[in-house]
């Protein structure tokens, strides 16, 4: 019975990374065509009709000092190179070295894909493209495609993502959902750039995840 039990076990768990990895390749696809979509709107370096209609929503509310101070705090703190390194020193506090690893590659990964996207559609930012009809709320120079902050906070969330409880999980949607708000509230970002943002970041995270084994081992990137 004992015997049983274990192949039963080791079947179940063959299945379980089976049905990982086929979810794992359909998010991947959907992140090529979520960017390649999104940064088809980018390149024509318009900000009009729907696009526009929920930039003003998010943009225009005006909600006084107190939420601009929380905005700026949540996408430095949650989106930014602050958030990269607390990643990566947490799980070395408890030994998990693989993992900060894991936080420092994909996120690192996601970050120069974004960077060569951004030299590729130079896209310009939203006070530029509506004339300054917006409120800007903080200034940021360079191309606007992909969201830097939203590709950093995506693939930290989606890594995270794998080791939380369940029951937890919604905490990495929280990250993803409130660092876009900020970007826009902000007025530095389209929503365009946060779909092309959100794209890379999980871009990262599958490919990451669907590296062989040979692959995966050598890099330290297998699970500890």
């Amino acid at each position: 019975m004992a015997e049983y039990n274990v192949k039963e076990g080791l079947v179940n768990e063959k299945s379980e990374n089976k049905d990982s990895k086929t979810w794992l390749y359909i998010w991947l696809a959907v992140s090529i065509v979520l960017l390649g979509g999104s940064a088809f709107i980018a390149h024509k370096h318009q900000l009009t009709g729907v696009q526009a209609r929920l930039f003003y929503d998010i943009n225009n509310p005006d909600l006084g000092s107190t939420f601009t101070t929380i905005a700026k705090w949540i996408t430095e703190g949650l989106g930014s190179a602050y958030p990269i390194a607390a990643c990566a020193l947490i799980p070395l506090v408890f030994k998990k070295y693989r993992l900060a690893w894991r936080f420092l590659i994909t996120a690192g990964g996601a970050f120069v894909l974004a960077y060569i996207i951004k030299k590729l559609i130079n896209e310009p930012r939203p006070i530029t493209m509506l004339k300054g009809h917006l409120h800007q709320r903080v200034i940021e120079t360079g191309p606007g495609f992909p969201s830097g902050h939203e590709t950093a906070a995506t693939a930290l969330a989606l890594t995270l993502w794998f080791i939380l409880p369940p029951k937890w999980r919604w905490v990495s949607v929280l990250w993803i959902v409130v660092v876009a708000w900020s970007r826009l509230f902000l007025g530095v970002h389209t929503p365009v750039d946060i779909i092309g943002g959100f794209a890379c970041g999980l871009a990262a995270v599958c490919v990451i995840r669907l590296l062989p084994k040979s692959i995966a081992k050598p890099l330290r990137l297998d699970e500890e």
